[in-house]
């Protein structure tokens, strides 16, 4: 579309804020809830969100087995796992460091997209762009990882790096899915997590037994209404009006959202290494953009 650009520019500029964010309300929401738990009421609330603007715009889910098939598995490999991942991983290491490493997904699948989407083979120019991103990352891990090679630290930086690979796998899913309503789509896909995850949390993390801190809880209702409700909303209404090469402007955006979020809200250290690591990626994610790249955002 070339009408209206102002609004899709507020429309990405949202997005990235919502995303941006997540990393914090996760690191606050943990006080009081286990990483699965956190997951489960994010997930329901972002479906009970959708649910009701789906009903408002006068929407149905559909009741084919085929389409709930579809819907489980991206609600598998781009809500559940990934955003597990994500929690446990705030366990462990800040909500900045766990953004700056969400900046890998673009160059995750650019890897991916190379074996499984027509007309987006690695390119030198795309080669280069991952070799920068992978250095990023070394630069990023590197001294923390030597310190406590094993550790639980490296463990939690390794976690938060398979749920980029777990966007990345998601985003190729996506490309393949027939057509459908993207409003059916986000909230079909979102009732499925909540349906396949709520019974494993309660029964994993007995939640019940857990004193609840009114921040915590304010953190995972923003989390589930605003950065998985309305945000994959927002999602599909930019993929629809735009397409996905002006929606992978927002991987530049949500690590700085995300780094800088945490420096300033949570006091989280702003070291000299990170500034390097993340301009390091910055500049791989940079030179393996082409103007026939198809990639897609990630989901926090």
């Amino acid at each position: 579309m070339t009408t209206h650009r102002w609004f899709d520019w507020a429309l990405l500029l949202s997005l990235s804020l919502a995303w941006g964010f997540t990393f914090v309300l996760i690191s606050v929401a943990l006080h009081s809830f286990p990483p699965m738990t956190l997951v489960s009421i994010r997930l329901i609330t972002g479906a009970l969100t959708l649910y009701i603007v789906l009903r408002w715009q006068g929407l149905r889910l559909p009741t084919g087995w085929a389409w709930w098939r579809r819907f489980a598995t991206l609600a598998a490999v781009g809500n559940i796992v990934p955003f597990t991942l994500i929690s446990w991983g705030e366990l462990y290491i800040s909500s900045s460091l766990a953004g700056i490493l969400m900046a890998l997904m673009p160059i995750s699948v650019m890897i991916l997209a190379h074996f499984f989407v027509a007309n987006e083979r690695i390119t030198p120019r795309k080669a280069t762009g991952f070799i920068l991103g992978l250095v990023g990352v070394l630069v990023l891990v590197g001294t923390e990882a030597l310190t406590g090679l094993g550790g639980i630290n490296l463990l939690a930086q390794v976690a938060i790096i398979a749920a980029t690979l777990c966007y990345a796998v998601n985003s190729i899913i996506t490309k393949r899915l027939p057509t459908v309503h993207v409003l059916v789509a986000a909230t079909g896909t979102l009732v499925a997590g909540s349906l396949i995850l709520t019974p494993l949390a309660l029964w994993v993390d007995q939640p019940w037994q857990n004193s609840i801190q009114p921040g915590a809880m304010a953190a995972v209702l923003v989390l589930g209404v605003m950065s998985t409700g309305l945000a994959t909303w927002v999602y599909f209404l930019i993929v629809a009006r735009r397409g996905p090469s002006f929606l992978s402007m927002i991987n530049y955006i949500i690590p700085v959202v995300a780094f800088g979020a945490g420096v300033w809200l949570l006091s989280e250290p702003a070291s000299v290494q990170k500034f390097i690591a993340l301009g390091t990626i910055f500049a791989g994610i940079a030179i393996s953009q082409t103007k026939r790249s198809r990639k897609t955002a990630p989901h926090p």
